[in-house]
């Protein structure tokens, strides 16, 4: 079973920390002072909007307070009682806290604003990106250790795509706190359109590895208290080639392009699989002279897309072909394949493109996922 855990180093003025807090039920809880006084040095990153403020401060006396529990029930709950002993353990105290985990830095005189009384999946976690010059962007995240998970780490090479990297690790943390599973050596999952893979990085032996958590987590939290998860490397598989491995910039371009897609028609969906089908009528190469529109699937393997050339002289035929043979004769097309049922698009002969949005069903609380 899987074990949550998360830890604060909490620097004061001289102040010491209340002791008479009540514990995270079914939690272990660990508050020591620091002996020596550790601070992260100039080479250690901290993210947040307190991380620059947090380095110019002079502190006395640290203090480290941990909580662990076993995964049961629901993730947020332990979190969120997390949140009321850390309160009230530095209520009046003044100075500032770092979750360790996440390398947060917060005002202890604003952490009832800092941590966020309804936990989401973004709170607990962090993003960084590297530049790699012309090697692209290397992403590497610091806090889904929180969920007795790997951290996850993966390269792209577009730039653009960086604001869509973060929130392919925000959807995978609610993957993680909805399911209560854990991710395994080897896994595969949807990334909308497309298919992701997990490698650890120590291959398939299993066990904890400190060596790619952030020097100063290691520093900070002894290895008995957290021994470590490691991390997974994250690749992508093109469309119909499992054992071909890739970095994220395909997969984050498209996804990127769906949700912008979605976003300048003012319309939510979900992206079917590459590997789905659609039934196409006539030949399609482009978009042009084609009609496009979304019906409920009516299997499994289904998209639910038809696909109806209307060009002067086309076939007649109806065929089915799969969404990776689709975007092989029309790329442009998978940019709308999220697009939701009862969505109608027409390309003329010139690809102007008229939308009829009539049949769609709307849906004010529709939260799409897009990790599956």
């Amino acid at each position: 079973m899987a074990t949550l855990s998360t830890f604060f180093a909490i620097y004061t003025d001289g102040s010491a920390l209340n002791e008479s807090f009540r514990s995270p039920a079914g939690s272990d809880v660990f508050l020591g002072e620091m002996g020596a006084l550790q601070l992260p040095g100039a080479n250690d990153e901290l993210f947040g909007p307190h991380a620059a403020a947090f380095g110019r401060q002079k502190f006395k006396r640290g203090f480290l307070l941990g909580f662990k529990r076993e995964l049961k029930g629901r993730s947020e709950a332990f979190f969120e009682e997390v949140r009321t002993a850390l309160l009230a353990a530095t209520a009046g105290v003044k100075g500032y806290g770092l979750d360790v985990m996440r390398l947060w830095p917060f005002p202890l005189e604003q952490a009832e604003e800092a941590l966020p009384e309804h936990v989401l999946a973004e709170d607990l976690f962090s993003v960084g990106f590297t530049d790699m010059g012309e090697h692209g962007m290397r992403a590497e995240t610091v806090g889904f250790s929180k969920l007795g998970a790997r951290e996850i780490t993966f390269e792209f090479r577009d730039r653009k795509v960086l604001e869509e990297a973060a929130l392919m690790c925000g959807h995978l943390a609610d993957w993680l706190m909805e399911h209560n599973a854990r991710i395994t050596h080897q896994q595969s999952m949807a990334l909308g359109f497309d298919r992701i893979s997990f490698f650890a990085a120590e291959g398939a032996v299993a066990g904890a590895f400190r060596g790619w958590h952030p020097p100063l987590v290691q520093k900070l939290v002894p290895p008995e208290l957290f021994p470590g998860t490691g991390v997974f490397e994250v690749k992508a598989s093109p469309p119909g080639e499992r054992d071909h491995f890739e970095d994220l910039t395909i997969p984050l371009r498209r996804s990127m392009e769906q949700r912008l897609t979605q976003e300048e028609l003012d319309l939510v969906g979900d992206s079917p699989h590459a590997m789905t089908t659609a039934e196409v009528k006539g030949f399609i190469s482009g978009l042009a002279e084609i009609v496009a529109f979304r019906e409920v699937p009516t299997s499994s393997k289904d998209s639910g897309w038809r696909i109806r050339s209307v060009a002067e002289g086309d076939s007649s035929e109806t065929g089915v072909m799969s969404l990776a043979d689709l975007s092989r004769r029309a790329p442009d097309i998978v940019r709308y394949l999220s697009l939701p049922q009862g969505v109608v698009l027409s390309w003329d002969s010139k690809s102007t493109l008229t939308l009829d949005r009539s049949r769609v069903e709307v849906d004010d609380d529709d939260d799409t996922e897009l990790l599956s």
